[in-house]
């Protein structure tokens, strides 16, 4: 956890861990198809990884903008938009492979497809 971010931010260390849990389970909910596929994504750890190492590119890139600005007029909820605009190109990411891996049908259950409906 970067002091720098909570500093800026103004938020306490559970606030940020609060805060990155939501985003990582809004982020699981969107690219889940049900709700046994969401835990199975949320639940692991090699998705989890991922976002956290993106969610780390986003947060340099918070940093490499608002470096400038501290000790100035700008205010915490300044910094929120910043950071927010930042995360949020996370919601446009997905670690295919890591998916591909989780949704994957079991075997011996039947997969309704166009050739095979009458």
């Amino acid at each position: 956890m970067n002091t720098k971010t909570l500093q800026k931010l103004d938020i306490c260390p559970q606030q940020y861990e609060s805060m990155i849990f939501n985003l990582y389970s809004n982020w699981c909910e969107s690219v889940a198809t049900d709700n046994k596929e969401f835990q199975k994504i949320l639940a692991s750890s090699a998705v989890n990884r991922w976002f956290l190492m993106e969610l780390a590119k986003c947060e340099t890139e918070f940093h490499l903008l608002t470096d400038r600005y501290v000790g100035s007029n700008v205010t915490p909820l300044d910094f929120n938009n910043c950071h927010r605009d930042c995360v949020y190109k996370l919601n446009n990411i997905r670690p295919t492979a890591l998916l591909k891996e989780i949704k994957k049908i079991p075997k011996g259950i039947p997969v309704l497809t166009a050739l095979n409906a009458n």
